[in-house]
């Protein structure tokens, strides 16, 4: 069974951005990151260590029982594939000179990994899903702009237990038997309750994460965790929205429901580039900065689909930059910076249990 020890996670006032753990710049430094030298900084940011499917561990999220799990976690021969093609481009982008320079080339190899994961989209079909749930490849190339925002489910999702059917006179998902998909959800259902008892009044239905900005030193609202009446809400409304996309809409709208949902346009436009800054402006080793840039990054998303893979391969391969070796990139990185607040994101490496199924 899925277990993960928690940190008290109240995080309704993120510390300020200049004294967050995440990067600390003076404009001493700054000035000196300025100035450093393209061989300076080249010679800093050299590949050393190569992918491999391990530096990719399957999430669990990703494993439900019904889909090819073989292939599932053949996904990550792929990640590591594109990570090693987009290694020497975000070295060099961590050697140039100027801070805006690096930026610039960063979101350009972000673009990159977002037009593999597109691409790859439509030419694979993806194994998570049955054919009535895999979603259309167009959904990789619509963003949430023009869609609207993602809602996730967390808590019990009967859908995902192995064998489960969908009852009509309920409204319900009953039977089967739990998956890593089920487990991890059940697990982070859990952390949002936790979230909502400890940061909020007993009656709100709502939990909007604020997200300091440490380079800009600013709070944003990021992405809002929902339950109670809230929740049903949405519930209600992605199934009159599946229901006319699909002709039918198996969706529990009933019952003790939680979802995640996306932040708005600014905000998710302003963590993204906030991410861009912290990497740029880190000092060779930093985790703590790519923390800081991944949770950043998953407060971001800009299409649809596709978000989680483009980050896992590009944090990947900045942080093989930056860190001097290959990071493993763990299975809950997108359900912890969904989920929790960012203080604990921040304090998890070090501090909390590790997740087994």
């Amino acid at each position: 069974m899925s277990r993960l020890t928690f940190l008290n996670t109240s995080d309704r006032r993120p510390t300020p951005a200049k004294k967050t753990p995440p990067v600390q710049v003076s404009s001493t430094q700054k000035s000196r990151q300025e100035s450093t030298s393209m061989s300076d900084r080249a010679s800093e940011h050299q590949p050393t260590q190569e992918f491999t499917a391990a530096n990719f561990p399957t999430p669990h999220l990703a494993l439900r029982g019904t889909a090819d799990d073989v292939q599932v976690r053949g996904f990550a021969d792929e990640q590591a594939r594109v990570a090693r093609v987009m290694l020497p481009r975000v070295s060099a982008a961590l050697a140039l000179p100027s801070t805006g320079h690096r930026v610039e080339v960063l979101t350009l190899a972000y673009d990159a990994v977002v037009r593999w994961r597109r691409a790859l989209a439509a030419t694979t079909d993806d194994a998570r899903y049955g054919v009535m749930g895999r979603p259309a490849v167009s959904r990789y190339a619509v963003t949430l702009d023009e869609d609207g925002p993602n809602y996730d489910r967390l808590g019990d999702v009967g859908r995902l237990r192995a064998g489960a059917r969908w009852d009509a006179v309920t409204g319900r998902w009953t039977g089967g038997t739990d998956t890593p998909a089920s487990r991890i959800l059940a697990v982070y259902g859990l952390a949002a309750r936790r979230r909502f008892a400890v940061e909020c009044a007993s009656s709100a239905d709502r939990l909007a994460n604020e997200v300091g900005l440490p380079i800009s030193d600013r709070l944003i609202l990021g992405n809002t965790l929902l339950c109670g009446d809230a929740a049903r809400e949405v519930a209600v409304r992605l199934a009159a929205r599946l229901g006319e996309r699909r002709g039918v809409a198996e969706v529990e709208t009933t019952g003790d429901l939680l979802y995640v949902v996306t932040a708005d346009s600014d905000a998710r436009r302003a963590a993204f580039r906030e991410a861009m800054l912290v990497l740029a402006m880190a000092e060779r080793g930093d985790w703590s900065a790519w923390w800081s840039a991944a949770y950043l990054l998953y407060q971001a998303p800009l299409f649809k689909k596709g978000s989680d893979a483009t980050n896992r391969v590009f944090l990947a391969a900045v942080g093989a930059a930056l860190l001097g070796e290959a990071p493993v990139i763990p299975h809950d990185i997108d359900l912890r910076c969904m989920v929790l607040g960012q203080n604990a994101v921040m304090a998890t490496p070090l501090l909390c249990g590790q997740v087994t199924a």
